[in-house]
């Protein structure tokens, strides 16, 4: 099995997410449901693909993978 490392950039957007505000957990609440669309970009997501949301569009900006050459003892 190869070893990497990297760095992988997204942009998730968003319009018309009701959130409720002054409990003090709104971003909480919108940056939980960006990671949830984030994961469901994959095809193997354990996360039922009901909770798609179409409010929701994700892309991957920039990727920098590279194969980890250090060797482990």
């Amino acid at each position: 099995m190869a070893k990497f490392k990297g760095e992988v950039t997204f942009k998730v957007t968003f319009k018309g997410l009701g959130v409720p505000v002054g409990f003090g957990m709104t971003n909480a609440i919108i940056f939980h449901e960006c990671a949830t669309q984030v994961g469901l970009k994959t095809p193997w997501s354990k996360i039922p693909k009901n909770y798609k949301d179409k409010r929701f569009n994700v892309e991957i900006i920039d990727k920098k993978i590279l194969i980890d050459e250090k060797k482990e003892n």
